[in-house]
């Protein structure tokens, strides 16, 4: 089965993850900054690749079953945006995380 393993935009990511296939002896094609992988044990690879990469920062998706998204984690917090620290709701102001907060009981002065 075709797979697209979408590279965020990463031209570079992409290049590199085929040559990387294509030394483990896989069939791996470039569209745009996606690769195209026949193989049935996809994740896996993505895995080993990006373990002998060094790239931790990175997250495999899956997005169905014949689509996979390579990308790197972003904290939400990097946006702007704020966290609950009781549940992890995730909202855009102080006021409104104040707000949240009562939620869970917690009371402030």
């Amino acid at each position: 089965m075709m797979v697209a393993i979408d590279c965020a935009e990463d031209i570079e990511l992409a290049s590199e993850l085929q040559n990387y296939l294509k030394k483990h002896q896989y069939d791996a094609k470039i569209e745009g900054s996606s690769v195209m992988l026949n193989a049935l044990d996809v994740e896996k690879v993505l895995e080993s690749f990006l373990k002998e990469s060094s790239r931790t920062e990175y997250s495999i998706r899956k997005i169905d079953s014949a689509n996979l998204l390579l990308s790197k984690e972003v904290p939400i917090e990097d946006f702007g945006f704020l966290r609950c620290e009781m549940c992890g709701y995730v909202l855009s102001s102080e006021e409104e995380l104040l707000v949240h907060r009562r939620a869970h009981g917690i009371q402030l002065l």
